[in-house]
């Protein structure tokens, strides 16, 4: 400024030779802020951030007005009423701040009053600890005034963030229970919550959003047992009895059985008549407002709910909002409770495969151990029988020694053989716990699995055949998995084959195509129907009867074959035979080496 002048209503501040500067970045900086605000504005996808903007940019323009009183500063005799449109901009701000939360108010807030009552703490505990018991210690003990100062630095340390957490909670309570957004609400659970497929997440996960958006003093969720007919608690939190259980006639199951509307927790409610203890079963859950998770008009769970913090009471909004989520909870719990069951009946599909495989297997293996083992029975009982009878009376003892030489040869060769079938039992029931991908001589394979399976197929009169080209080229895949597709292909063709039939066959050929090979499994079984065929790889699709069949083996099997970079389809005319196709690539030298 440069001196005043002087108006009617007074002196007045003359510009001074740097003032136009300072108009100059003022208006500029307006200008940009407007520029910029504005633009923010077109853009915010969030409702509360779009109007806190548009309140500050509403107060920067009640700036051009008052930017009128600058004409006074140059002479312009006009009353400077700017003050007016400045209080309307702070006006303007105060309002953003307090009804949108500008500035994060309510966590600046927050923290000075945490601050101050820390501060309040800290200064009052120093002053009267060191104040009463500086005499004590001096006197008593003996100590000076800086040892003397030790027990209140111990005292506050203890003693701070207790506090520090109380004052939190109790500004939380009394400063910020304010109203909470229910599209917000709805909206967090749709796409967090109620998506869940895990039953034991999805209340848990419910309990704790509930908790954090309205601020309750205890939540719970209780699902129905079928089993028991009893409701026991899946999540809770602020529940003391975690193992808490309500039959179907308890008052409030009994109350949302009958109603399937909200229970508010009132006078009223206390006296109900014929529901005398509403009252108690209350107070078991810590509860205020009880909703019906209801489905398909059955009461599959209760959502128990407590006071909120603030003191607040539900009202009629609450209580509709509440019950629309409680309604949609029903939905995700059946949801999740049926991909439980199916998780369950799928576990226990793949464990009845497991016993059919077993049981195949154990046929075979019975017929091959049991034969070299009767071998070997037989022929030590034999010698023990004539040894008895005298029948090695007149032998010598070079006689002697070869008999029982030869007998122990042929128990070592039938004992070898027990051995053999036995390392093959277990070389292909062994899961790999990784793909261990090397040279597979599938010729080689497939007599391996029929040491195991050749049994059951004879029982069944069934010839297996074999045809493969001469130097067939081998594969470079998982030599067990191999097997396992083998054989899975191998025993459904045999279960296909009708019991009475007199020719059954199944054909295992190898040839190359394409640079690939290709392996054709076929039998004149029963054929799959032309509206089947294009399903026999879903899973639990099976054409046997109930009870008799996964539908996992097929699936497996491609699983398998593609998991090794094969590929695999069907052909089959029903009352004729199946032929299914693998192909492999051929194993490349230069991989096999590097393997």
């Amino acid at each position: 400024i440069n001196g005043h002048y002087s108006f009617f209503w007074g002196p007045y501040p003359r510009a001074g030779s740097l003032h136009p500067v300072y108009l100059t970045f003022l208006a500029t900086l307006s200008l940009l802020g407007i520029i910029f605000l504005a633009q923010k504005v077109r853009e915010q996808s969030s409702k509360e951030r779009h109007n806190q903007i548009k309140y500050v940019l509403i107060a920067l323009f009640f700036y051009i007005p008052a930017s009128l009183d600058f004409a006074v500063n140059y002479g312009a005799e006009i009353y400077p009423f700017g003050s007016i449109f400045i209080a309307m901009s702070l006006f303007t701000i105060a309002f953003a701040i307090v009804r949108h939360q500008l500035m994060n108010i309510e966590v600046i807030i927050r923290r000075t009053a945490v601050f101050t009552g820390l501060f309040a703490f800290v200064y009052g505990a120093f002053t009267v600890i060191t104040v009463l018991g500086q005499d004590l210690f001096k006197n008593v003990l003996g100590w000076n005034q800086w040892i003397s100062m030790v027990p209140t630095v111990i005292i506050i340390t203890f003693a701070l963030r207790p506090l520090e957490n109380y004052l939190t909670e109790i500004t939380e309570k009394f400063l910020f229970q304010k109203k909470y957004d229910y599209k917000d609400l709805l909206r967090t659970f749709t796409n967090e919550v109620l998506t869940v497929l895990d039953l034991q997440k999805l209340t848990e996960q419910t309990v704790l959003g509930l908790n954090k958006i309205i601020k309750l003093e205890s939540a719970s969720i209780l699902l129905l047992d079928k089993d028991t007919k009893t409701y026991k608690l899946a999540a809770g939190l602020g529940i003391k009895d975690k193992a808490q259980v309500f039959a179907e006639n308890d008052a409030i199951a009994s109350y949302l059985i009958q109603t399937h509307e909200p229970l508010l927790r009132d006078k009223s409610t206390d006296e109900m008549q014929g529901h005398s203890n509403l009252r108690d079963d209350f107070k078991k859950l810590n509860a205020r407002l009880c909703l019906p998770i209801a489905h398909h008009d059955e009461l599959t769970g209760i959502l128990s709910l407590g006071m909120k913090k603030s003191g607040e009471e539900f009202t009629p909004e609450d209580v509709d909002i509440l019950s629309t989520l409680a309604k949609t909870l029903a939905i995700a719990i059946a949801n999740a409770q049926l991909f439980e069951e199916l998780s369950k009946t799928q576990a226990e599909a793949a464990q009845r495969e497991k016993m059919a495989v077993i049981g195949t297997l154990a046929a075979g293996i019975n017929h091959e151990i049991c034969n070299p083992l009767g071998i070997v029975r037989g022929q030590c009982e034999m010698f023990l029988l004539n040894l008895r009878d005298g029948l090695y009376s007149q032998k010598s003892k070079e006689d002697m020694t070869n008999i029982a030489s030869d007998i122990m040869h042929k128990v070592i060769k039938e004992t070898d053989r027990a051995t053999a079938i036995t390392k093959k039992l277990s070389g292909f029931a062994k899961p790999s716990k990784k793909a261990d991908s090397e040279e597979v001589f599938v010729e080689k394979e497939a007599d391996e699995v029929m040491a195991l399976i050749g049994h059951d197929l004879r029982l069944n009169n069934i010839e297996f055949k074999k045809d493969f080209i001469p130097s067939f080229p081998p594969i470079y895949a998982d030599r067990r998995q191999i097997q396992e597709v083998l054989f899975n292909i191998i025993r459904n063709a045999a279960q296909a084959m009708e019991k009475d039939k007199k020719d059954g066959w199944i054909a295992l050929s190898g040839n190359t195509q394409n640079g690939a090979a290709v392996l054709k499994i076929s039998d004149n079984g029963s054929g799959i129907p032309a509206d089947k065929i294009e399903q026999i790889f879903n899973p639990f699709f099976t054409t046997k009867e109930p009870g008799k069949g996964t539908g996992l083996g097929l699936f497996i099997v491609k699983q398998v074959i593609e998991r090794n970079k094969g590929t695999i389809h069907v052909e089959s005319e029903e009352g004729v035979g199946t032929t299914f196709v693998l192909t492999f690539p051929i194993a490349e030298p230069a991989k096999i080496l590097a393997a």
